[in-house]
């Protein structure tokens, strides 16, 4: 005899997989999965320092092989450094964090964002390799810089959350880890949420002198910002929100933590949060010379080794809050203690100097001491926040469609009617194992179904949203 089917429909938390929390969070954290990358997704365009507009870019990866959430994988967005001037999303230390991520379970992709500030008109040179292209016509610059990364951080993470077919992603579990440069456009991208927070520099300002013609061949030839100095627009409008202008059409999503390696906070962007603020892994050495352990200016370590070289004093460059001054922060917060981040900071005693880092690279302050213990520690810190199921306890994305499907019990399966648009249908046991998928085309589709006895979770997966209903099939 056809076994009936009870059809439930709840909102309310259900473990999709078995065993304890540190069980779960386990699967977070080792590298274990087989993965699949995409690369060159061209997730926006926007308007760059110069006036140019530029392609943003980002890559992902993916695992294979790990069972699937309900409510989808937990996203982490990775961020590549380089004083806001060079690097890329193509780095082999970004490649290897994303593809490392992607092993441990999560959807992970490394981005590109706008590159490249306004350097002084002034003909300054040392012989310091890099020394040069540091000096920006004023300190807005590097604001104006960092400010556009976390926008366009901000669109990528927008634009994954629109691509839930491709990348099933439970928008209440994203998580962020920088690198120098990086790190800052992380923390920007999880604290500043309020444009009461924007700095005044990234409205619209005075138009600036061009570059010096001496740093095209040494400092803005050699980036993939490349533009001749004539050719620059060196009017310096208003960036814009603080959540950038790419896909605002996306669904809201939740910020769990964010990691920061050996990056800083270009703002104190704590006190005007408004909520629960996204708990905080960073790792930063004593001895950097490029972000400052405590508050400085940026480069200051640099700058005093070059000093010592017998160059002049670098210019231009705004006072940062590093790992050590950005705890002081938070541990100061006249605020609500259930509102401020929990902070896991990790430090060094690596005390080598300047010339000592020169002759000895391994000693180098603005680095990791072990690449695999830190970002192991990250991914541990990330796991410990993970919660399964987001979307069924917090009514967010069962009712995230405005026509939600409906399920009739038929004799050999079931009927899914009211589909408003082409998606996908996938029942999973309670284990986590899925026993179909099925391409829904709009208005019904009849799913044949095996023997089946128990509880079920059904998920419908559209580019609008995210569906989640249970179901109970007795005999």
């Amino acid at each position: 005899m056809r076994k009936q089917v009870k059809y439930i429909v709840i909102f309310s938390l259900i473990v999709l997989y078995a065993g304890t929390n540190c069980a779960l969070a386990q699967i977070y954290v080792d590298t274990v999965y087989q993965i699949q990358t995409v690369t060159d997704i061209i997730y926006g365009n926007a308007t760059e320092f110069s006036g140019q507009e530029r392609e943003l870019k980002l890559d992902v990866s993916v695992p294979l092989n790990a069972p699937l959430p309900v409510c989808g994988r937990p996203l982490v967005l990775i961020i590549h450094g380089g004083a806001f001037l060079e690097g890329s999303k193509d780095d082999a230390g970004i490649k290897l964090l994303r593809q490392d991520f992607a092993k441990r379970g999560y959807i992970a992709a490394s981005i590109t964002y706008r590159l490249g500030f306004f350097l002084t008109n002034q003909n300054l040179n040392c012989n310091v390799p890099k020394w040069n292209c540091l000096n920006a016509t004023e300190e807005s610059e590097w604001i104006r810089a960092w400010y556009r990364g976390v926008q366009d951080a901000k669109g990528a993470i927008r634009y994954l959350l629109k691509q839930t077919i491709d990348y099933p992603i439970d928008r209440n579990q994203v998580f962020l880890l920088g690198e120098s440069a990086g790190g800052f456009i992380s923390l920007g991208v999880a604290y500043l949420d309020q444009e009461a927070e924007k700095p005044i520099s990234c409205g619209a300002v005075n138009a600036v002198t061009l570059p010096n013609p001496s740093y095209y061949d040494a400092c803005i030839a050699p980036n993939i910002w490349d533009i001749p100095i004539a050719q620059m627009n060196t009017q310096r409008p208003d960036l814009g929100p603080v959540s950038g202008l790419l896909h605002t059409d996306a669904p809201d999503y939740h910020i769990v933590a964010v990691a920061n390696m050996f990056g800083g906070l270009i703002a104190e962007l704590f006190s005007e949060y408004s909520g629960k603020m996204p708990d905080l892994y960073t790792f930063h050495q004593p001895n950097d010379l490029i972000v400052p352990f405590g508050y400085s200016r940026i480069l200051q370590g640099f700058n005093d080794c070059a000093v010592a070289a017998n160059c002049v004093n670098m210019i231009n460059r705004p006072f940062v809050y590093g790992s050590a001054a950005i705890t002081q922060l938070i541990d100061t917060l006249n605020i609500a203690e259930a509102d401020k981040p929990i902070v896991q900071f990790e430090q060094t005693t690596n005390t080598s100097n300047c010339i000592q880092q020169v002759i000895d690279p391994a000693t180098g302050g603005h680095q990791y001491d072990s690449y695999w213990l830190r970002t192991t520690q990250a991914a541990t810190f990330f796991a410990s926040r993970i919660q399964e199921n987001t979307c069924l306890n917090s009514f967010h994305d069962a009712l995230a469609i405005s026509n939600p499907i409906a399920v009739d019990v038929m004799p050999d399966g079931l009927r899914v009617r009211n589909i408003g648009a082409v998606g996908i249908i996938e029942l999973f046991d309670l284990s986590g194992k899925k026993i179909i998928t099925v391409r829904a085309a709009p208005d019904s589709v009849h799913i044949l179904l095996p023997p089946l006895s128990g509880l079920f979770i059904m998920r419908y997966i559209t580019t609008q949203g995210i569906q989640v209903h249970k179901l109970m099939f007795t005999k």
